[in-house]
């Protein structure tokens, strides 16, 4: 197994019962009433001399503090070293699973992971008993034909520079898509927009705990009629182990869906995937690593918007009405009014009212072909996420985009062999230069006046992003079956665990 067994520590009981004291003589005692009058008046003098000098002892602190000295709680923002240094892939795609039991679901088809960093790695498939070295410092490490969660892990705990990707092209009778996903950081709190539980569609959970302790996991699920109240309880996610969580077990008829994932004691990595089907047809598939926390400024980068002619075709047919790309809000505090400012192609502002904790689709389906970056400000923290797809009858498949936070440090990640195309989109200051190294040789890329650019990868490249300004970033299908996209975050924003300190 992948847990370590936790060694057990036993409390000493501490007794409520008084010890035994032995019985007075009656010797030439008082009488009981003066006895217990003389008590009494010694305690009330102790007491007002134990307030006299607390009072005294608090007005000498705030008569005495050095005024520099800040005594109020600060709050920090931290990345453990031992989460910094896993990544976990959900490679390939998982049907089944259950709320009320343990269950991992059933693997459908298989992929690829491809790894970079600064230290040796190792690799560590759920259910394996033991890591295996993956590949040495510096260099590009690859798995093929992957069939279940993978953990990716840094040979020291030491901060270190960590990327890893996995895709996976699946095609099984009715499951049919591509996948790609940015391997995350194990977390406490994860948010991901995405999924139906229309006829046809069906949507889960996966959530994997890489740790040597077990995990308590609670799903809250947001939809277009407001957070669900229907709970779903505390759910153990054993050490080294995976559970698939369907979401049918508490809505079988929303559209509209915000996941919000957390656990206590362990952290985990949480993966919100969806299938289609349309009749008997396959419509496609797609994994998503969580997105950006709430945050009254939202961005999502490298949206894809292709195949227009092909889905106007289908746009009045029923059962094809999810074809069209839409945005994703949910502001799950308080309501307020979104302010949406798309960027490419073509270029469009426009408001979305929010109400509390309720999930809002926006159409963008009259958007011409092209590249896009969506930017979402609003009074009040919000989360956001964006559907394309492929448009086509025959090769249907489709994928959600979620919002990520700027990157402002070096960041390096390698590329899969499947997908088989692959580009990385960039979003920044417009007509900016933004510095990306591959496979060791500079490959600058220009933004254009609209803030967005785009470089084409290749399989087992390694790839190194070098932003002088915040710049977001994603890696998505150029071409080929199916459409996928993953965005990718930056380590100071993966992981990240909020300590107070006194």
């Amino acid at each position: 197994m992948m847990s370590d067994t936790a060694s057990e520590q036993t409390t000493p009981k501490i007794s409520d019962t008084p010890a035994a004291q032995p019985e007075a003589s009656s010797k030439g005692r008082q009488p009981g009433g003066v006895r217990r009058v003389a008590r009494h008046a010694s305690r009330w003098l102790l007491s007002v001399v134990v307030v006299v000098a607390l009072v005294a002892g608090g007005w000498a602190l705030t008569r005495f503090a050095t005024p520099e000295v800040d005594l109020s709680r600060q709050a920090s923002t931290v990345v453990p070293a031992s989460v910094e240094s896993t990544r976990v892939c959900p490679v390939g795609f998982r049907t089944g699973g259950s709320i009320t039991s343990v269950d991992a679901g059933d693997a459908v088809g298989s992929g690829s992971i491809a790894a970079i960093s600064d230290s040796d790695l190792t690799v560590q498939s759920v259910g394996q008993s033991e890591p295996t070295p993956f590949g040495t410092a510096g260099g590009v490490a690859t798995r093929d034909g992957v069939s279940a969660s993978t953990v990716v892990r840094t040979s020291t705990d030491h901060q270190s520079a960590l990327g890893v990707l996995s895709g996976a092209r699946v095609d099984d009778g009715q499951s049919r898509g591509t996948l790609l996903a940015d391997c995350t950081s194990p977390t406490f709190d994860s948010w991901i927009g995405g999924g139906s539980q229309q006829v046809g569609r069906s949507t889960s959970v996966r959530v994997v705990n890489p740790s040597s302790l077990a995990s308590t996991v609670t799903l809250t699920v947001f939809t277009g009629e407001g957070q669900l109240l229907s709970s779903t309880g505390e759910l153990n996610v054993e050490a080294g182990s995976e559970r698939v969580l369907p979401v049918s077990a508490v809505t079988t008829t929303d559209q509209q869906i915000f996941v919000r994932v957390q656990a206590v004691r362990a952290p985990v990595a949480a993966f919100l995937q969806q299938s289609t089907v349309r009749g008997l047809e396959a419509g496609g598939l797609d994994v998503q690593a969580p997105g950006a926390q709430p945050a009254t400024q939202q961005n999502i980068t490298g949206v894809r918007i292709s195949g227009g002619a092909d889905r106007a075709g289908l746009a009045g047919e029923g059962g094809w009405e999810d074809t069209q790309p839409v945005l994703r809000l949910l502001s799950p505090d308080e309501g307020t009014v979104a302010h949406v400012t798309v960027s490419g192609a073509d270029s469009r502002s426009f408001d979305v009212s929010l109400t509390q904790g309720v999930v809002v689709d926006t159409p963008l389906g009259d958007l011409p072909d092209g590249d896009y970056q969506i930017s979402i400000t609003a009074d009040a923290s919000i989360v956001a996420a964006a559907r394309v797809t492929s448009g086509g009858r025959d090769q249907a498949d489709f994928t959600w985009l979620q919002s990520s936070d700027a990157v402002t440090a070096p960041l390096s990640f390698a590329v899969p062999s499947t997908p088989t195309s692959l580009a990385l989109k960039l979003s920044g200051a417009p007509s900016s230069t933004v510095s990306v190294q591959v496979d060791g040789a500079s490959r600058d890329v220009q933004l254009d006046d609209s803030g967005i650019g785009s470089l084409d990868l290749s399989a087992g490249q390694s790839v190194e992003v070098r932003p002088t300004q915040a710049v977001h970033l994603a890696v998505v299908t150029s071409g080929g079956d199916g459409i996928a996209a993953a965005a990718l975050a930056g380590a100071e924003s993966a992981g990240a665990v909020d300590v107070l300190a006194r």
